[in-house]
Formats: C-alpha cells, structure tokens, sequence
C-alpha cells in the first residue's frame, strides 16, 4: 500500500483529528479568517480540494463565491451532498476535469503532507489547469522538515486556550495516542517541505509563487504560499 492510499482510506472511513465540537467550529473559523483577505471581488468560483468537514463553504457563499467541494476520500463525499444540498452555491463534483479553467481560487489547506513527494508535480499540474489565468492557489499549513510533533502539540494547546476548549483538547490528544491516525502516521510518515522548496516547485510549474507572513491555521511554526497561474 502506497502512502497516498493508505491516507485515503484512512480518510474514507469514520475518523477525526478533532478533538471535539469547538475544535471543529474553532478550526473552520480560524481557517476562513486566514482565507478571507486572500478572496477576490463577488463573484468567484473556489475550490476547496481536500475540503475536509468543508464547515465555512457557507461564508464563502456569502462572500458571493461558488463553492466546489471536492475529496479524494469518496466516501466523504456523499455526506457532503447531503449535508449542503439545501444551499444553492456548493456542489460536491467526483470529477475534478469537468472545472478546467473555471476556477478563481483553489484552497489547499493541510493537504499536501498526506501526498507523496513524488506525486506533488501532478497535483501542482492538475490543480495549475483548474484554475483561470491569474487565479490563486493557497497552500496552508505546510509541514516543514524541522517541525515536530512538540510544536503541533503546543501550537494546538493554545490554540485551545484562546477558544475555551482546553480540556476537550488535552483529552483529544490523550486519544489520538491510541488512535489510528497516530498510528499511521508513524506508519506512513507526513511529507515535509521548506517554504523555499515549495516555492521553487510552483514556479516550475506555470505558478508565481510568494510565501505568506502568516499560516493558514492556528498552527503559527506552520507556512502558507500564495501561487498564482501564468498565463
């Protein structure tokens, strides 16, 4: 099993890395106050391409977007029909091709240390075709290789604390010792990148590419870029 699936199939089944309703809400709230000064004018098409729980589609509704969801785990996405199919302005496709050249802006928040170095060119390529020219693509929460497990626990305790949720927090934690995540990513390791490398790549790839003073996230040690399409 090659680490890109073994990460989907772990995503495609019944799991968390949350440690509880407000980490969740807290998490998503976070995410779209990092996202929102990087959006253009009304209207916009976005992708959120390994959307996750996808818990702040609707304020980018509001913000006059329409939101493509998307998921490589394709479990996920049937739930997130479900749970948006009142909402005009989200769709959920399974098939990334029918968006060449639609898209303004593409998220790509906490994704890319799931995904195989060697299989982040074609992800670059794919998600550098979606886009129009001149659109964005915002890569958050990039792992670099001198980040540890220690700095993600005390990014998130007090992360915790500036929420209220620090006893839910240090509960979570004590769970995800024992849980399947921890074990797989020991099992399958995390992709790690220096923001210059990150960079570097894009530009390779058709991008213009500048890193963010601030991460996407509440995980400070953590870096963002924002790379936007040539031509």
């Amino acid at each position: 099993m090659s680490k890109k699936s073994g990460w989907i199939d772990y995503w495609d089944g019944d799991v968390s890395v949350y440690s509880g309703v407000r980490h969740l809400e807290a998490h998503y709230r976070e995410l779209f106050a990092g996202i929102e000064p990087l959006l253009p004018a009304a209207p916009f098409t976005l992708l959120d391409f390994g959307c996750g729980e996808a818990l702040m589609a609707p304020d980018i509704v509001a913000r006059g977007g329409k939101v493509f969801l998307y998921d490589a785990a394709g479990g996920r996405r049937p739930r997130l029909r479900q749970r948006y199919s009142h909402l005009d302005g989200i769709a959920v496709p399974d098939d990334l091709g029918v968006l060449d050249g639609l898209c303004d802006v593409i998220l790509l928040i906490s994704v890319i240390q799931y995904i195989p170095r060697d299989d982040l060119p074609a992800l670059f390529t794919q998600l550098h075709r979606t886009l129009k020219p001149g659109g964005a693509l915002i890569v958050g929460d990039v792992l670099s290789p001198d980040n540890s497990v220690v700095g993600d626990v005390t990014a998130l305790l007090g992360f915790a604390w500036r929420e209220a949720f620090l006893a839910e927090a240090v509960r979570g934690l004590l769970r995800t010792l024992n849980s399947n995540y921890h074990q797989k990513r020991k099992t399958l390791g995390l992709s790690s990148y220096s923001i210059e490398e990150i960079v570097g790549l894009l530009d390779s790839l058709g991008f213009d590419a500048i890193p963010l003073a601030g991460n996407i996230g509440h995980a400070r040690h953590r870096r963002s870029v924002l790379a936007r399409r040539r031509g």
